[in-house]
């Protein structure tokens, strides 16, 4: 109890602190290198792959002011292990229910607007000390496969990727992709956050069936390639 207690009043610490200043935090990314790379038979490309995951790294800027986010990847970012869908500037609006996602995918630009959907986290009472803030540790209840670190001592209930709804910035969070940390974070003031616009615009099902169709295509034509898991 004592500790549900203490994350509610976080909540009530972010929603006065978010009427006052932001913040902006960069993150970058670190690649899981898999036992099955190590165990490539061709050393060449067993090398290659090795090199490139770990010269892999991303960066991605997380600015936060009065309720809107704005996840933007920075140009900085060292893509040696390209993503197929690659997110550039995810931007939420936590007061009008408005998340805008500006992603490049098979060699195109777009945007889709959708509602920033409710996000339910699982959060555990265990702890750990990240940059010296007490962190918990936090699972998306609509994807496990996402978890997340987060501290009530920042009091901003955002992440980088459009991850948000935590009682406290999230300090690491872990995709299917790659772990993301901070690694600073400054305060700023008198900045106004806008909506991507570049790019195709598109609804949120006819992306997700756009993708879902090349990713077919891509399971259909396995049989025909050798890949490592």
């Amino acid at each position: 109890m004592r500790f549900f207690t203490t994350l509610l009043l976080s909540v009530t610490a972010i929603s006065a602190f978010s009427q006052t200043k932001g913040i902006r935090c960069i993150y970058a990314t670190t690649y899981p290198i898999k036992q099955g790379f190590y165990e490539l038979e061709n050393k060449i490309v067993r090398d290659t792959i090795l090199a490139r995951a770990k010269a892999d790294r991303k960066i991605y800027s997380l600015t936060a002011v009065n309720g809107i986010y704005l996840c933007t990847k920075e140009p900085s970012s060292v893509d040696k292990m390209p993503l197929m869908v690659d997110p550039r500037n995810i931007y939420v609006d936590l007061n009008d229910s408005i998340k805008v996602t500006q992603t490049f995918y098979v060699n195109k630009l777009y945007v889709v607007k959708s509602r920033a959907a409710k996000l339910d986290w699982d959060i555990e009472d265990k702890t750990e000390t990240i940059l010296g803030k007490i962190c918990y540790k936090a699972t998306l209840k609509q994807d496990p496969r996402i978890t997340a670190w987060f501290t009530p001592e920042i009091p901003f209930a955002c992440g980088p990727l459009g991850y948000y709804g935590l009682p406290g910035l999230v300090v690491r969070l872990t995709t299917i992709n790659y772990t993301l940390n901070l690694e600073n974070m400054t305060e700023v003031d008198n900045i106004e956050l806008k909506e991507p616009t570049e790019g195709t615009a598109i609804t949120e099902e006819e992306y997700s069936e756009k993708v879902d169709h090349n990713y077919k295509k891509l399971l259909d034509s396995a049989d025909k390639v050798t890949y490592m898991e």
